[in-house]
């Protein structure tokens, strides 16, 4: 999978988009789509690598597949809790009910806890999107290997049909928003967009064209979005949520295109941002939770300090255990894409390239899980970036895929 620097860049978008929501909710009331854009994005990413395995080799690597999971989301999260941990050590003592709060994220249960209010959120209330990528991670393998040669595309439309009419049912009968907003059976048709999207991509990709030159239209949705629409209302958490991820699978549509679009999520320092994106969602909602007492100069205080702490977490945690996760990259066999079913998506251009490696995932969310994988929320960070030859190769294994 040829690395993309837009997508990186559209994940910058998506982290300043979290950062707008968690600061500043009442200026940007529909700041919580960037949670969404990660998804979406996560899914579309996760699925094309998927999908390459699949009509290379005829199968799913579970145990690769995982492991580089791993390597992409722990390393930086596991040195988040430990910090997090010592933090209420210190500061609250050993009998606080907090440590609960860094359980329930570490099991990448906080989606339901928020849910249902279960637990503590402590200031981990924002891992719930890693939860989601991750309870994503756990199941699409699995039943993308099942349906990949039995209308996978009618599958996925119709699985995305059933969570919007449930999130719809909950709601209009009285659901809390943070029930519809945090389940997984109630959210997880953004994942799902971009997962048929992938599909749609390999299978038509002539049709698709006109959707990719819906840009501009995506675009102005996002920014109506950003700024008219908070997430408790009833149309957000029935047609809302749902509507903010077809905007962001006609954004990430158009990126197959030469537009400006393309051209501007290319730039370097968006590139940057976006491949620092998952250790930037990480850090900065507890920072914001503490700095925003202090007004404007405390919420840019804690922009700067999440920025920097991003930064740090993915030269120096991230970079060395995704630079090991080419040694778990799919590789093709000698067996035949007819193997996978009749009729391939694709097929043809899978044939002449099935001779080549298919690329590495990317580091969410991170995506989220997020990959956000939770976001990887490992939320593909890089771009249009010209790494060093010394660092190429580094870089290829840590990019466009969750």
């Amino acid at each position: 999978m040829k690395y993309e620097p837009a997508f990186d860049g559209l994940r910058a978008i998506a982290i300043i988009f979290v950062f707008l929501d968690h600061a500043w909710e009442s200026t940007f009331p529909g700041a919580w789509a960037g949670v969404d854009i990660f998804f979406v994005l996560s899914g579309y990413l996760i699925t094309t690598l998927l999908a390459n395995e699949l009509s290379a080799t005829g199968k799913i690597d579970y145990r690769n597949f995982y492991i580089r999971r791993i390597l992409r989301l722990w390393p930086a999260f596991a040195v988040f809790l430990l910090v997090v941990v010592l933090k209420i050590s210190v500061s609250e003592g050993p009998k606080t009910g907090s440590f609960e709060a860094v359980a329930v994220s570490a099991v990448y249960l906080m989606n339901w806890s928020r849910a249902f209010v279960w637990w503590d959120q402590y200031k981990l209330g924002h891992t719930w999107s890693l939860a989601m990528e991750e309870q994503f991670y756990l199941l699409w393998p699995a039943l993308l290997a099942l349906i990949f040669a039995r209308r996978a595309i009618c599958y996925i439309l119709a699985l995305i049909i059933v969570m919007i009419t449930w999130r719809c049912f909950l709601a209009l009968n009285g659901a809390d928003p943070e029930r519809t907003y945090n389940g997984f059976d109630t959210h997880g048709d953004a994942i799902l967009i971009g997962c048929l999207l992938a599909l749609l991509v390999r299978q038509n990709p002539d049709p698709t064209i006109k959707l990719s030159k819906m840009w501009l239209v995506a675009s102005g949705g996002l920014l109506a979005i950003l700024f008219l629409l908070p997430h408790r209302t009833v149309f957000a958490q029935t047609a809302g949520l749902s509507i903010a991820a077809l905007l962001t699978a006609m954004m990430i549509a158009g990126l197959r295109l030469e537009t400006p679009l393309k051209s501007l999520l290319s730039i370097r320092p968006l590139v940057y941002t976006g491949k620092i994106s998952y250790g930037f969602y990480l850090w900065h909602y507890p920072i914001v939770l503490g700095l925003s007492q202090y007004g404007i100069m405390g919420k840019m205080a804690a922009l700067m300090l999440s920025f920097g702490l991003a930064s740090a977490s993915y030269h120096w945690i991230e970079l060395p255990f995704l630079a090991l996760k080419k040694q778990f990259a799919a590789r093709p066999t000698t067996v035949p894409c007819s193997i996978v079913g009749t009729r391939v998506p694709g097929h043809d251009s899978d044939k002449r390239q099935s001779s080549r490696p298919v690329a590495a995932e990317e580091p969410i969310a991170a995506s989220l899980l997020v990959n956000m994988d939770p976001v990887n929320t490992s939320i593909a960070v890089e771009h249009r970036y010209h790494p060093t030859p010394s660092m190429s190769s580094r870089i290829s294994s840590i990019t466009n895929a969750e």
